[in-house]
């Protein structure tokens, strides 16, 4: 992983340019690669890993559908998510259709 791509924080975890990245199994894959590059106590290491890539992909579902695009080309991963806001991801994780 290029350092200007990912920031790794204790708190979370921001990707730039993470929309270009569709497929479930290649954010999955990133984001294992990223746990076994990085300290245990890291946000990415630390959170479940199916909630991250939800989160991912509904920050590519609105930017597919062109909704705050320059808000959502990136993905910021936050260690601890709200019970609304993972409610509304795997909702939202549903309709995300640009899986190939």
């Amino acid at each position: 992983m290029s350092e200007e791509r990912v920031i790794l924080k204790r708190d979370g975890t921001h990707i730039n340019d993470s929309a270009f990245i569709r497929s479930r199994k290649d954010i999955r894959n990133f984001l294992i690669a990223l746990r076994e590059q990085c300290d245990p106590g890291m946000a990415v290491a630390e959170r479940d890993l199916d909630s991250q890539v939800r989160e991912w992909r509904v920050h590519n579902f609105f930017y597919y559908l062109h909704v705050f695009r320059s808000r959502t080309k990136d993905v910021d991963l936050e260690l601890r998510q709200t019970w609304y806001r993972e409610l509304f991801c795997r909702v939202f994780d549903i309709f995300y259709f640009w899986d190939r």
